[in-house]
């Protein structure tokens, strides 16, 4: 009997000794590195000048004007990366050079890195892929997080009349199934979309609509064709799909300005847009963009405050070529 009970009290002691162990271990890395994709704090407040309290009149698409730019082949590699898309065959990038509307140029192809940021907390260095090849891009985000593994996020598709016309958007947060839009376009830029998380929900595709990637692209190359466009004040309406919605997202921009929004650029030119919400509609995301001139106004500083108050943040790091 006195054995079985120093048995058991030793087994006691261990267990308690392995729990004592575990707990220290967890304190010091959340004290390190923060507890991923939870958080204790409340829905954030928007600044006033951000809150839609009237209905706004949304401005039918406009098409797009390719400018010139001389044609670059893309290493073997990268070929083999990027899929067929709608519109492949309609010239070079999709758009008769015939057509007249707004100035267009998309940003050269590049691996951008970006330091990562959990409600201030450094992590990883994160990756966006910007290929594009004749008609066809491929944009491919991951964005690396302790325990949870990483976010990806992959957009592909091609240009029409339009602009950037992503043809599949799916993205993936560690050994999650992923979570896929894709655009079943017609040849006006219309359509329907199809959701994996709602495969009974099918809205209509407005054109020019993007995903929530590909949308600063599309500013991206619109600045690149005319910077002087969205002063201070002004808004811009863009048809957004995430995983399971389309809907009209309302940016407001800050204008051209010179600052150190990015640091590692120092004393830059950028272009502060950020999302306007709907006074009626429960809080869901706040999205900051910052482009930047010296990157052909590819973003710089992407910042997203989700609904549990959560902070996630990219801020740029250095632009490296394509892989041959």
């Amino acid at each position: 009997m006195f054995v079985t009970a120093l048995h058991k009290f030793r087994t006691g002691s261990l267990r308690i000794i392995v729990l004592a162990l575990f707990l220290s271990i967890l304190g010091h890395l959340i004290l390190f590195f923060g507890i991923p994709f939870i958080s204790f704090s409340n829905s954030p407040e928007l600044p006033d000048d951000l809150i839609i309290k009237t209905e706004l009149r949304i401005e039918p698409p406009k098409k797009i004007q390719m400018s010139k730019a001389p044609k670059k082949r893309i290493p073997t590699t990268n070929q083999q990366a990027l899929t067929t898309t709608p519109n492949s065959s309609v010239g070079e990038q999709g758009v008769d050079g015939s057509q007249r509307g707004t100035p267009f140029k998309l940003p050269e192809s590049g691996i951008i890195y970006y330091d990562s940021y959990v409600d201030g907390q450094k992590y990883q260095t994160g990756e966006i892929d910007w290929i594009t090849e004749g008609n066809n891009y491929r944009l491919y985000v991951n964005i690396p997080y302790a325990f949870v593994g990483p976010f990806i996020f992959e957009s592909r598709g091609s240009v029409d009349a339009y602009g950037i016309s992503p043809a599949i958007y799916w993205s993936q947060r560690g050994d999650r199934p992923p979570r896929y839009s894709r655009f079943d376009r017609d040849e006006k830029g219309g359509g329907q979309m199809y959701f994996s998380e709602k495969p009974d929900f099918s809205p209509p595709i407005i054109p020019g609509t993007q995903d929530r990637f590909s949308l600063m692209f599309q500013l991206a190359a619109l600045l690149n064709g005319d910077s002087k466009i969205d002063e201070a004040g002004s808004l811009r309406a863009i048809p957004v799909v995430d995983y399971n919605t389309l809907e009209i997202w309302q940016f407001k921009s800050y204008g051209e300005t010179t600052s150190e929004d990015i640091p590692s650029l120092g004393k830059a030119v950028n272009r502060h847009y950020a999302l306007m919400q709907r006074e009626s509609d429960p809080y869901k995301r706040q999205v900051d963009i910052w482009l930047a001139k010296d990157l052909e106004w590819l973003p710089g500083r992407i910042r997203s405050v989700e609904s549990n108050g959560r902070v996630l943040e990219l801020v740029f790091k250095q632009k490296n070529p394509v892989q041959k």
